[in-house]
């Protein structure tokens, strides 16, 4: 194997870690949102001022809390992309200078 075959395959393998991390941060919001509607609708069957209506919605609102990190943990995915194509092309570069 020559050195363009490897540096295709390790691009590759870069990338195909990126589709896993996807699909596994598209999960996770459909499971934040289907709890969120859950707790709500948990919250909507309960009298308002009563223990188990503050609990729901103490729970519905840490749930909505929580979504708002969700912009920070997909810039958090691109970056790391970003920076392990660059650290293998780094790689790849280091390689050929040896030669």
């Amino acid at each position: 194997m020559n050195s363009q075959q490897i540096l295709e395959k390790t691009k590759k393998g870069q990338l195909g870690g990126l589709s896993g991390s996807i699909i596994s941060l598209v999960v996770a919001i459909i499971i934040l949102v289907l709890g969120v509607v859950v707790l709500q609708e948990l919250r909507d069957t309960q009298t308002a001022g009563t223990e188990a209506y503050t609990a729901a919605n103490a729970s519905t609102v840490a749930v909505g809390d929580f979504s708002d990190f969700v912009p920070i943990i997909v810039i958090a995915l691109a970056a790391s992309v970003i920076i392990g194509l660059i650290l293998v092309g780094f790689a790849f570069t280091q390689g050929r200078r040896g030669r």
